[in-house]
């Protein structure tokens, strides 16, 4: 790092390059030296490789250099399981990965990089999927609240994430910021519903129409502001239709279902003729 940090201006590449292995062979001796050789405990491993993953998010900005953040990601993603002692503690792994995504996300507001956004999202799902599908099915009493809360906190995470950029900078939204978007929102809701149908009371028609009333909140705000674009308000009036329509039928059977569509049509109308929509 000392080096490539004297050869930032004239090897550009090649200092990010050097950079990216001091910051892999600072994640690789921490992870040596607690799990082989007991040198620190897991909690002084862990306190070191969320510095170690601060500081490399830092040289990402300094440097700006994209490579360096995918280095950062996969090392802050690596670091919970190379300390792991094979106890299962969800919560400070859920609360790890929401400070990893939330430095994830100050880095978003000042670069716009892709892969970054596809990799942090994509790696959150599948440990939340993996843990969801395998060691919570298997937790007596389920702790249902708490991977809601937990899963909310992600999606509100990705949700920033995929606007903020944009939104600071005045910048277009192309087809792949409203497919994260989506993304975000169906694994959520997916996830979610998931959680939620193990409680004793069913809520999960009542989580479906809040879903849709946070989309509606949002569309209703960018609708009053210049400089949105028509596509991304169009899409959360989409998602604020889609989830209102989701609400009765999960929650109730029957009839009611046919009653609500066709009242819910009727005020589609009155709210077409109203807006021009």
């Amino acid at each position: 790092v000392f080096f490539a940090h004297r050869l930032r201006v004239s090897f550009r590449a090649f200092s990010s390059v050097l950079v990216a292995g001091g910051i892999a062979v600072f994640y690789t001796t921490i992870a040596i030296a607690f799990q082989q050789y007991q040198l620190i405990g897991q909690a002084a491993a862990f306190i070191i490789m969320v510095a170690i993953t601060g500081i490399a998010v830092a040289l990402t900005i300094a440097y700006d250099r994209r490579e360096l953040a995918v280095i950062a990601l996969l090392g802050g993603f690596a670091a919970p399981f190379l300390v792991s002692t094979g106890e299962g503690n969800y919560k400070v792994l859920f609360t790890y990965l929401l400070i990893l995504d939330a430095g994830m996300l100050v880095l978003s507001n000042y670069k716009k990089w892709y892969v970054i956004n596809v990799l942090a999202f994509t790696l959150t799902a599948l440990v939340m999927l993996s843990w969801g599908m395998g060691l919570y099915p298997s937790i007596e009493p389920r702790p249902s609240l708490i991977a809601f809360a937990f899963a909310s906190g992600f999606f509100l995470v990705f949700f920033a994430m995929n606007l903020r950029y944009n939104l600071r900078h005045r910048q277009s939204f192309t087809a792949l910021d409203h497919a994260l978007l989506l993304a975000n929102t169906a694994f959520y809701f997916g996830l979610g519903s998931f959680f939620l149908n193990d409680l004793e009371v069913r809520v999960t028609g009542l989580f479906t129409a809040l879903l849709g009333l946070f989309y509606l909140g949002f569309a209703l705000f960018f609708h009053k502001r210049e400089g949105i674009p028509s596509s991304l308000k169009y899409l959360l009036i989409g998602l604020v239709l889609t989830f209102i329509s989701l609400a009765v039928p999960v929650q109730f059977e029957g009839s009611r279902i046919t009653l609500f569509w066709a009242a819910e049509g009727v005020l589609l109308l009155w709210f077409s003729q109203r807006t021009g929509l």
